[in-house]
């Protein structure tokens, strides 16, 4: 059973508990067809499947809001292989939009890019074959008062600067992959976000934890 606070969204202990009850060892296809979530549209695959079966098992609802996924946490999963000891992941990790206009009315703290990678649940699974995707790390995040948080908030307020100064519509990526998190296009650059400085329309930007950071939370390394 999972307990729902007065906003209505599960906690994450709760969630956390749930996941580590039911996910570690399983094949992830087995659970999706449990669930009755489809891998496959016809010839197509279904590119979300991994997330939805992990909401189903944590016993959230599908959702598309912009707020984090519980009343404390934000669930994600990650692909990772396993190479020197240590669990390596294949992609960095998206985590949010950049809504310009609202960035500049928030606080770091406050706000929803915070609220989503401070308090990570991430489920990492590996790759065998089309019918094995296998779970193998589930972990909950704190990244209050860490030096990791520092640097994300110097980051931040990089972004929330050049919101500011009018100039997001000529970055393409701000933040590298050596570093913990980085700003970048979304998808396939079509979607447009409004310049609240200048009120020009720009390619849509992104939040992403870079495979670094993801290293660090993975194999719970110094933060």
């Amino acid at each position: 059973m999972v307990y729902f606070v007065e906003n209505n969204k599960p906690q994450c202990s709760e969630v956390f508990r749930r996941l580590q009850e039911n996910l570690p060892g399983r094949n992830l296809c087995d659970l999706a067809r449990e669930h009755k979530i489809a891998i496959r549209f016809g010839s197509k695959k279904n590119k979300g499947w991994v997330g939805q079966t992990v909401e189903k098992v944590a016993g959230l609802k599908v959702s598309s809001e912009a707020s984090p996924d519980g009343a404390d946490f934000e669930l994600k999963t990650t692909e990772v292989s396993f190479k020197d000891g240590k669990w390596i992941p294949k992609e960095t990790l998206k985590i949010t939009q950049v809504n310009p206009q609202q960035i500049l009315e928030e606080e770091f703290e406050s706000s929803i890019f915070w609220k989503k990678l401070n308090r990570l649940l991430i489920v990492a699974y590996d790759v065998h074959s089309e019918d094995l995707f296998q779970t193998r790390k589930i972990i909950s995040t704190d990244l209050n008062n860490t030096k990791t948080a520092f640097e994300i908030r110097r980051f931040w307020e990089d972004v929330r600067h050049t919101i500011c100064s009018g100039e997001i519509k000529d970055l393409i990526n701000l933040g590298s992959s050596a570093g913990l998190v980085q700003l970048r296009p979304l998808g396939d650059g079509k979607q447009k976000s409004l310049c609240p400085i200048t009120g020009e329309p720009f390619p849509a930007r992104a939040f992403y934890a870079t495979k670094n950071l993801l290293s660090l939370l993975l194999n719970q390394e110094s933060l």
